[in-house]
């Protein structure tokens, strides 16, 4: 299991915490997929306070497959890669526990078609989703509402001609001074440390963007279902 993609997820979970948001029930998850190789890291956040379930939430996933990890190898190594590795982002914003069919015009006037650009990249909001459930024959309907960003995070790597070109400087020739092993494995790890730590910064500030989003959608005019009784 690579320390990148953990300590990236780490830095995300950190950020949700200073925005004083929730887990919405449940505990972070944690899949790896033994036949592809891929991680996946998921979590469901709401507002403090705002009931269980809550009224809104926001659902996140952060995947690393099996090719990101291999480039992100080559890359710590010193190699030069065509294709930089990427993180996959999905964030999924649900409004629930609806007396009525909301507006969509309404919903979507807080959710930007993109959303605020993280390094070079954005995530793209897809199509909104409708949900009609009923607990029983006969009762009233509970109305909910989905949008989903998806997108990548592109790690800010070296081309590969920046990678010849420090490669080449590392090793002049065998007229110039020696390096041994160790000295390279330094040189090496400073570009990785410092693309490891932009990664935490960037992707650290989604977390305030989740939670502003969430606030703003709590603050619609819609109708809700009267919040549930405790079991006994």
């Amino acid at each position: 299991m690579d320390h990148f993609f953990l300590d990236t997820v780490g830095a995300l979970r950190a950020a949700l915490d200073e925005s004083l948001l929730e887990r919405a029930g449940q505990d972070d998850r944690l899949v790896y997929d033994l036949f592809t190789g891929d991680l996946v890291w998921e979590t469901s956040v709401s507002l403090p306070g705002d009931g269980d379930p809550p009224r809104v939430n926001a659902d996140l996933s952060m995947d690393w497959q099996m090719w990101s990890q291999s480039a992100w190898r080559a890359v710590s190594v010193g190699e030069a890669v065509d294709d930089p590795p990427e993180i996959g982002i999905e964030i999924v914003f649900r409004v629930q526990r609806l007396a009525r069919r909301p507006a969509l015009s309404t919903v979507l006037s807080v959710l930007p078609e993109e959303s605020p650009e993280f390094g070079t990249d954005k995530l793209v909001r897809s199509a909104p989703i409708i949900e009609e459930s009923y607990e029983e024959v006969g009762a009233e309907p509970e109305m909910a509402a989905e949008v989903a960003y998806e997108g990548s995070y592109r790690l800010p790597v070296p081309s590969p001609e920046e990678s010849e070109a420090k490669e080449a400087s590392l090793f002049p020739g065998w007229s110039g001074p020696r390096l041994s092993a160790g000295d390279a494995l330094r040189s090496r790890l400073g570009p990785t440390r410092q693309v490891s730590e932009a990664a935490q910064e960037t992707l650290g500030g989604l977390g305030a963007w989740v939670a502003s989003t969430l606030v703003r959608l709590a603050d619609l005019d819609l109708e809700y279902l009267p919040p549930m009784e405790p079991e006994e």
